[in-house]
């Protein structure tokens, strides 16, 4: 047997309304596998009753007549499963001076699952009012959503607030409360103060901000509702508390945690048990950066022995943008030095926003933690993948689909071609199993867009795709061959469309020697995420881009599988967590048994093409006021929502353009090599 030495190398609206019925079954060959379902939260719409609502939408209606015309549509299309609310304030109280109107909220629908005829009802009698107490009606929303599970407040709102509390304070101090509540807003036609205000309650609230600026902006997209408003980006898993220094820090298992940044550049610190001699530990983590801020803001992980010597980092990356999506990947794997990164019986996890921990104060993250044992033998497994040649797929007639919008809800999808809409500022993510020896290829079409759409995109626009490994490597084959359009990331979208195609390396063991993550990511078979958007801009209108998407599997699932010493399992952080045992458990193999070769990234179980677990990402890790609120929640929800290498990983979207340049060459990324030693920390 030959002993394996791995080598040290370098919120937009739906422009049409698309019914969930127009499905043309029969007719396709790719499959959705999971539609996912919603996700079981409460959602209370808040919406501005004020006597502004009399106003007119700008296209000749008053704000109260565009709401009641297209609120009937969509409450009739929401989830049967959706816990929604109505609350509204301004309503019974004429004039500020009048006891009681700055507290003038009353919730008029409670939440619940089959309140449908209520909301109709509301819808029929709300009427602009009084004033416009956003503070107070804010705070009684809050409680009206409770203390536990995944809650969330849409604001509908066409104006400032005029009564104490400062809505802004108020969204901070409602932020405190949890991970899984939220605030997202909808301005109706505001501007200059009203709209600073509005936005700064999304950002403290860690929502979405949208403007809304006519009737057309609050009736399209609709029909999206029913099966987007309640899958928002979500952080998720068990919460744990990072240390402030070595000592004493939590000791994590293999497993899916939560955790958020302080409120200094001080790292978090957590300890990794090894509960497998010689095991390979690496650690994922996945954040959504706030709105506004720096272009770019960077968060720091480490992975390290008692000691300090670094095992493995990544610069996770966030871009400007409204739903940038950041991640990154530690792994122990390092070969033969430090020598403590396979052998000590537990390692250190930092966790830092470093310069950015002004923007990132408080900001939840997700960490996974993925435990794979070593191999029996490299010889007989194939070598690193080359560049691979991309193979022309054959058109086939779509199937509609939903997209996910945070890494938990992504449908899983088989090979085939798939339809749906995208707007702008939107991140759209879907799974795909590859299997040893298979490759992904992913190809986005948009076609020549109507004179209506291709007027909203103003110019160019980019179309981006990322390729990203289960545990967040960016893993586009940057030196593919003979991929449709160009490779990398972004595409240029005008108005006669665009063909944005990408595909990974195959999926072999040896991969890991590789320099870049599109080859150490491509290392471990197991749940690869698709993940797609269009920028947007400051002035957007409501309007969504038609897409394909067509993804297909090359080679031969199961080739190049290894054999793990003593048939050991990899745990990963979507399986059931472990109870560390007080040492790692030894290997019964005697010196003179065979040569042995420490593994790279975690996979899970025994991942044949029938019955293998997949692995995920994050989740494994995992009346006028009205209708603005409904479409407020459409917003919100479908503007959720990366990739880098070793050294960095991150997937992000936004305004930022970048003119005659095709792939923006973000730092250690897209082929750039990593360093391959930082500075002690």
């Amino acid at each position: 047997m030959t002993t394996h030495q791995p080598r040290r190398r370098p919120a937009v609206w739906a422009l049409l309304a698309i019914t969930l019925t127009a499905v043309l079954a029969g007719l396709t060959t790719g499959t959705a596998l999971a539609d996912p379902a919603p996700s079981g939260g409460k959602l209370v719409l808040v919406l501005d009753s004020s006597g502004s609502m009399k106003e007119p939408a700008g296209d000749g209606q008053t704000k109260i007549t565009a709401a009641r015309t297209a609120l009937t549509q969509v409450v009739s299309k929401l989830p049967s499963a959706a816990e929604v609310g109505l609350r509204v304030y301004g309503a019974t109280v004429f004039k500020r001076t009048q006891p009681g109107a700055c507290t003038d909220t009353q919730l008029t629908v409670p939440i619940g699952t089959s309140n449908r005829p209520q909301l109709q009802a509301a819808i029929a009698k709300y009427k602009p009012y009084g004033e416009t107490p956003i503070g107070y009606a804010l705070q009684q929303a809050a409680k009206d959503l409770g203390p536990v599970g995944q809650r969330t407040i849409v604001l509908v709102s066409d104006g400032e607030a005029t009564c104490a509390p400062d809505p802004c304070v108020v969204a901070q101090s409602i932020a405190k409360q949890g991970i899984d509540l939220k605030i997202d807003v909808v301005g109706f036609r505001v501007g200059g103060k009203a709209r600073s205000q509005l936005q700064c309650v999304a950002r403290e609230g860690r929502g979405d901000y949208y403007d809304a600026d006519s009737t057309i902006d609050l009736e399209a997209g609709l029909d999206r509702l029913s099966t987007r408003a309640f899958r928002p980006f979500r952080i998720s898993g068990t919460p744990v508390q990072g240390g402030p220094q070595q000592e004493g820090a939590p000791t994590l298992a293999p497993g899916h945690y939560s955790d958020t940044f302080g409120n200094d550049q001080t790292a978090k610190y957590y300890l990794i048990k090894r509960t497998m001699a010689k095991s390979t530990l690496r650690a994922g983590v996945s954040f959504r950066r706030p709105s506004g801020g720096s272009f770019v803001l960077k968060a720091e992980v480490f992975l390290k022995t008692i000691g300090g010597e670094n095992c493995g980092w990544s610069y996770p990356l966030a871009f400007d943008g409204d739903q940038g999506i950041a991640t990154g990947a530690a792994s122990s794997w390092t070969g033969d030095y430090p020598k403590g990164c396979s052998t000590d019986d537990q390692l250190v996890l930092t966790v830092s926003a470093g310069d950015a921990f002004r923007e990132m104060k408080g900001v939840p993250y997700e960490l996974r933690v993925d435990e794979e044992p070593p191999v029996d033998s490299t010889t007989n497994l194939p070598p690193e993948a080359d560049d691979p040649t991309w193979t022309p797929m054959p058109g086939v007639t779509p199937s509609a689909i939903i997209p996910g919008s945070s890494f938990a809800d992504a449908p899983l999808i088989t090979p085939g071609s798939f339809k749906t809409t995208l707007m702008p500022g939107e991140v759209q993510l879907y799974r795909i199993k590859a299997d040893w020896g298979q490759r992904i290829q992913a190809q986005a079409t948009v076609p020549k867009l109507g004179a209506a759409t291709a007027k909203a995109i103003d110019g160019i626009r980019y179309l981006d795709m990322g390729l990203i490994s289960p545990l967040g490597e960016d893993v586009i084959a940057t030196f593919a061959k003979q991929v449709p359009g160009n490779v990398g990331r972004r595409g240029v979208l005008t108005k006669d469309g665009v063909v944005k195609a990408n595909t990974t390396k195959e999926v072999r063991y040896l991969n890991r020697d590789g320099a870049n993550t599109m080859d150490k990511g491509t290392a471990m078979p197991g749940e690869y995420y698709i993940a797609l958007s269009v920028t947007r801009k400051d002035d957007d209108k409501a309007f969504a881009i038609p897409m394909t998407l067509t993804v297909a599997l090359e080679g031969t699932a199961g080739t190049g599988k290894p054999q793990y010493v003593d048939g050991a399992t990899p745990v990963s952080g979507d399986s059931i967590t472990p109870t560390p045992t007080a040492t790692p458990s030894q290997s019964s193999e005697t010196p003179g048994s065979g040569d042995k070769t420490e593994a790279g990234g975690p996979v899970v179980g025994d991942p044949t093409p029938s019955d293998g677990p997949p692995l995920a990402l994050v989740a494994g890790l995992g009346g006028g006021g009205v209708l603005l609120l409904l479409i407020g929640i459409l917003v919100v929800l479908r503007l959720r929502a990366r990739p880098t290498p070793q050294a960095a990983g991150t997937w992000q979207h936004g305004q930022h353009q970048y003119p005659n340049q095709a792939t923006p060459q973000y730092p250690n990324q897209g082929g750039h090599q990593p360093p391959q030693q930082p500075p002690h920390r």
